[in-house]
């Protein structure tokens, strides 16, 4: 018993030389599933396989490039800074001027107003000053607004940056050569008004959608998106006839004639996110007086 109790803890029988050792076995001394596989059928032997092929694919493509370097694809270019849109509006207003001229070509007086300015503000990323050569107006709508109020003897030519010729339909386009620089990693601000090429006293104001294309001389362009702007010209009478039309009665202009063009204007301003301020104005007038003198 002494002798035993001097054995080392875990050694095996006096017959057990060739015994297993129990302490490299997993629980129950049998060897793992894992264990009893090729090396080339266990997941690790498979990564390293795999990892070892793409490796040498990676190499041979490398070698191929160096040796023939007109092979290897070129890389996707980086787009070269130059002129963007930054923003526009039709908030600010410039004095229109115009010539009465009588029916025999004689002028008779002169005229102004004034009108909603095209405002586009644009901004210079390159090294290099750009050059607007030319601003496109694609008009996708061209209307009257108001009811008929009276006629006059006098043409009304105003002086607008883009004419547009007189009884135009829509769609058109009116193109107005520039030169216009904008100076690198400047910006700078560029504006038109919008009108009739010519007119009459007694012409209803008209109503424009359009989107602008500003081409530059490098082949380039940016596309100013869609806005809606009213000509002044004759919205004062207009709403003069509208109001009379309401109350005591006009000659020319109907109730009915003014209610249309109340929800004719109201739709107009709904159209597109930019709106002149005179359209808007119209727009509301218009609804003041068929509010207040509806039955």
């Amino acid at each position: 018993m002494a002798a035993d109790q001097n054995r080392p803890e875990g050694a095996g029988s006096a017959g057990g030389a060739g015994a297993r050792d129990d302490r490299q076995l997993p629980r129950g001394g049998e060897p793992t599933a894992n264990e009893e596989r090729p090396f080339l059928q266990r997941p690790q032997g498979v990564l390293a396989v795999v990892g070892g092929f793409v490796g040498i694919v990676g190499g041979i493509l490398g070698l191929v490039f160096l040796l023939l370097p007109d092979l290897q694809p070129e890389p996707t270019p980086e787009p070269e800074p130059g002129v963007e849109l930054v923003d526009f509006d039709l908030d600010k207003e410039a004095l229109i001027q115009a010539d009465m001229v009588s029916g025999g070509g004689e002028p008779q007086t002169t005229a102004d107003w004034r009108s909603s300015l095209v405002t586009v503000i644009l901004g210079n990323n390159g090294d290099n000053p750009a050059l607007v050569s030319q601003a496109e107006f694609r008009f996708s709508k061209i209307a009257e607004i108001g009811c008929p109020y009276g006629a006059g003897g006098l043409d009304v030519k105003a002086r607008y940056d883009i004419k547009v010729p007189f009884e135009a339909r829509a769609p058109m386009k009116q193109v107005r050569k520039m030169k216009y620089t904008v100076p690198p990693h400047e910006q700078e601000r560029v504006a038109f008004t919008v009108g009739p090429e010519r007119a009459y006293e007694g012409n209803l104001p008209q109503v424009y959608v359009f989107t602008i294309i500003l081409r530059l001389t490098d082949g380039s362009h940016i596309e100013i998106p869609k806005m809606t702007y009213m000509d002044p010209f004759g919205q004062e009478p207009a709403l003069e006839a509208a109001e009379q039309a309401m109350t005591s009665g006009h000659f020319m202009a109907t109730e009915a004639c003014v209610r249309e063009q109340e929800s004719k204007a109201r739709n107009l301003v709904r159209g597109t996110k930019k709106v002149s301020p005179e359209l808007r104005n119209f727009s509301t007038q218009l609804t003041r007086i068929t509010s207040r003198n509806s039955t």
